[in-house]
């Protein structure tokens, strides 16, 4: 993992990230024919009388090859490699696309297509990509590697510098129309009409620069990989993060005693912001959240040092990070916005649900919306910086964007954060 993340940060030419897809494909087809492999034993070993095949894997442990069990732990662990992998892809097409937020929400609107190993079609994609490398020097992303491109199989960089989705079939007697209409529909919203059905959202850049508080981060980050394997701080006014490297942490805690020493440090921290009530507390973890959510930044592309990047990625390293609620509502008054909040904040939230009412006067209306704690979360496991997410709210809610339309802020300049 810290030799795929530092290899692709190298990545500056075409050529970089085609010689980097081969490499990664080569390991994702690995894996993917393992987790097939698996699954087939796990298969045969539910059935009455089940026995593992002659020409199954052997296991990673020492467990009893012809317990189920043994083989359902063996899915799980190579389930997870399979994730990582794919937040590797991840961070290839952030970083294919320039690190364009929009791009990325807008090809993430469908179901995951799952594994591509023995799927109909691959040595047809594997081809395109080839040919259009050896004729032409043009790079063709594969959305298979990764989590979040979901619309379209390809993404083909021109050399005019435009991009163009292709959606491949071996046999064009097979096409969905329901497919065609889809990329169609992503390139207007891209193109700048229309909105994201069903959804109805619309990616809209603002001329807000992302700014964040990664730096806090980073520096926490270093020193619980340095120090004790935890450590936490004050990143911002009314922000704190307590991090946690299990690697250094096994040479200062039992088992028994990390999770008091980590839940002490983080209560402290939340003292330090001014969270002193535990059912009034605003709380979100790095923890096993890697591609469940196809639109976040991948730990890859964080500006952190690889090794620390790939634990993130690993959960080798994982943190918690908390904001007082009290003070995001002030923040938000002070930009010209009411806010209340719409769950109890104790830990209970339900992610479908609206967390955050928002509301803001204009002219004589009243505009308002709210917010799920997903929206929330780009605040908090970004470090994006209060004052400036506040404007963001702000801007959504001053009656410039067009009526009916369900605003998905992005930022400018983002690219210089990730990059």
């Amino acid at each position: 993992m810290i030799g795929l993340i530092a290899d692709l940060r190298r990545c500056r030419l075409a050529a970089d990230l085609y010689e980097f897809q081969e490499q990664l494909f080569r390991l994702m087809l690995e894996v993917e024919q393992r987790r097939s492999e698996i699954s087939r034993v796990v298969k045969r070993l539910k059935k009455p009388g089940g026995r593992v095949p002659r020409d199954a894997p052997e296991l990673g442990t020492e467990l009893d090859p012809s317990d189920h069990d043994s083989w359902l732990l063996e899915a799980e662990v190579f389930e997870r490699i399979w994730r990582q992998l794919k937040s590797i892809g991840d961070a290839l097409a952030w970083r294919a696309f320039g690190y364009d937020r929009r791009i990325i929400v807008a090809l993430s609107r469908n179901a995951s297509p799952g594994l591509m190993y023995g799927k109909d079609g691959l040595a047809r994609e594997r081809e395109l990509i080839e040919g259009a490398w050896r004729d032409s020097r043009q790079f063709v992303l594969h959305h298979d590697l990764t989590a979040a491109l979901r619309v379209g199989d390809l993404s083909v960089f021109r050399d005019d510098g435009s991009v163009l989705l292709h959606e491949v079939k071996s046999n064009s007697n097979r096409r969905i129309k329901r497919q065609d209409q889809l990329l169609v529909d992503t390139s207007m919203v891209l193109a700048g009409e229309g909105a994201l059905l069903p959804s109805g959202f619309t990616p809209i850049r603002t001329q807000i620069p992302l700014v964040t508080n990664m730096r806090g981060l980073r520096e926490v980050l270093g020193l619980a990989h340095e120090r004790t394997g935890i450590q936490g701080g004050v990143v911002s006014p009314g922000r704190a993060v307590v991090a946690a490297s299990q690697y250094t942490a096994t040479r200062h805690y039992r088992e028994d005693t990390f999770g008091d020493r980590f839940s002490t440090e983080l209560a402290r921290c939340q003292r330090k912001i001014g969270m002193g009530s535990h059912g009034h507390t605003l709380t979100m973890t790095s923890l096993d959240s890697v591609v469940r959510w196809p639109t976040r930044p991948p730990w890859a592309i964080y500006p952190v040092a690889p090794e620390v990047a790939a634990s993130l990625t690993a959960d080798a390293m994982f943190f918690f990070v908390c904001m007082s609620p009290d003070v995001i509502i002030d923040r938000l008054s002070n930009a010209g916005v009411r806010a209340e909040w719409m769950q109890p904040l104790d830990g209970s939230e339900e992610w479908t649900k609206p967390l955050l009412r928002v509301m803001s006067a204009s002219g004589n209306r009243m505009l308002f919306t709210s917010l799920t704690p997903e929206a929330i979360a780009g605040l908090m496991l970004e470090f994006i910086d209060l004052r400036s997410w506040c404007r963001q709210v702000a801007l959504m809610l001053t009656g410039d964007v067009p009526a009916g339309t369900r605003p998905w802020p992005c930022f400018t300049d983002e690219y210089k954060v990730w990059a």
